[in-house]
């Protein structure tokens, strides 16, 4: 799954939302996700992220979602790190 393939806008959205459900600042969110405090400001402005980092944001804010949160619509999560290795097992 490729979150770049639906967009920047989206990236931005995920790291605004789990700044939301987390109840800390977009820029932590952003440190937290990015390792930098200034990504949506850069991606906001034209900057460009590898699929590869995007992949890996979306990982750690699915990791990190907190319980009882609702997940942003129309992003898609990924399934529990090890999952994949279990329905394949089956």
């Amino acid at each position: 799954m490729c979150l770049m393939v639906h967009g920047d806008e989206l990236l931005i959205t995920l790291i605004r939302s789990f700044a939301a459900a987390r109840g800390i600042s977009v820029s932590y969110a952003s440190r937290l996700l990015t390792g930098s405090g200034d990504t949506v400001d850069r991606v906001a402005q034209g900057a460009s992220i590898t699929a590869r980092r995007a992949e890996t944001i979306l990982r750690r804010a699915s990791e990190r979602w907190p319980p009882g949160r609702d997940w942003p619509a129309g992003i898609p999560r990924p399934a529990p790190e090890g999952e994949g290795e279990r329905r394949a097992a089956r």
